[in-house]
């Protein structure tokens, strides 16, 4: 029969990092956040073990209700983790898209010359036309 009481001390032991993960994300600790990463990993492995016989927990074993709950609970928890995860993805690559237009933009064909004197605004000079004709 599956190990209860390994399965609730994995489920409360994510429940509590994924808290902190939050935390740190929220209060702008991404230090933490890097910290917390490889933990979420190793805990992954013994979710792995301790979930590897999910019916014998969940419906033959007297605390299956609170195992439930703490399931319930922790789905929120990877769900906001997830969301708050998600969106820093999407601020980062927003970031970098505007550090590239910058660079292209300052670039020696963009707004400054090799020397680092501000070109003229030339239509002329950006024009090519094909005189293959």
């Amino acid at each position: 029969m599956a190990n209860m009481a390994q399965a609730l001390s994995v489920v409360d032991r994510l429940s509590r990092l994924l808290r902190d993960e939050i935390a740190a994300i929220t209060g702008g600790r991404l230090a933490e956040v890097t910290e917390i990463y490889p933990k979420k990993t190793a805990l992954l492995a013994e979710v792995e073990e301790a979930f590897a016989t999910p019916r014998a927990l969940l419906t033959d074993h007297p605390q299956s209700a609170e195992l439930r709950g703490k399931l319930v609970e922790l789905r929120e928890l990877i769900a906001q983790d997830h969301a708050l995860l998600e969106k820093m993805t999407q601020a980062t690559g927003a970031i970098i898209d505007e550090l590239d237009r910058i660079r292209d933009r300052h670039s020696l064909s963009g707004t400054y010359g090799p020397d680092g004197e501000k070109r003229a605004r030339s239509t002329v000079a950006s024009q090519h036309f094909d005189q293959s004709l």
